[in-house]
């Protein structure tokens, strides 16, 4: 399967719906541009050919976490960062099965501030994701 990666332009009109500020601006900030371009690359990460991440939650998980972690943004990076892990899995074929608000809040916040690790995010996941193409 090929793996279809959001890139920095695909962030940043995710980005321009949640805060209102164009994505023009964002490009333009060094900071947004060097922090979301390296949460973005992980996905993609490998060595001699093989992938560090091949599984769908592994690439999404990290991808949200990254992206949540690195705070990119001014303001918005979670939702953001949600945004961008089911673009990411929807591109790819794959659905979210959505939990409640309150779960998604509890969850993107324990990731922001690293009182959920990564990997435990990504075992969260991987149960509520179906393959649909």
């Amino acid at each position: 399967m090929a793996w279809q990666y959001l890139d920095l332009a695909d962030y940043l009109l995710i980005a321009e719906a949640i805060t209102g500020l164009k994505a023009e601006v964002f490009a333009e900030m060094p900071r947004v541009v060097e922090l979301a371009s390296s949460a973005l690359s992980v996905p993609g990460s490998g060595w001699q050919g093989r992938e560090a991440y091949p599984e769908p939650a592994q690439k999404a998980g990290l991808l949200a976490a990254r992206l949540a972690k690195n705070h990119p943004l001014p303001d918005g990076n979670k939702r953001a960062a949600w945004l961008a892990m089911i673009e990411f899995l929807e591109r790819n074929g794959y659905q979210l099965e959505q939990p409640t608000p309150s779960d998604a809040v509890d969850v993107m916040l324990g990731l922001a501030s690293s009182e959920l690790a990564e990997l435990d995010f990504v075992e969260w996941l991987r149960p509520r994701l179906t393959k649909t193409a």
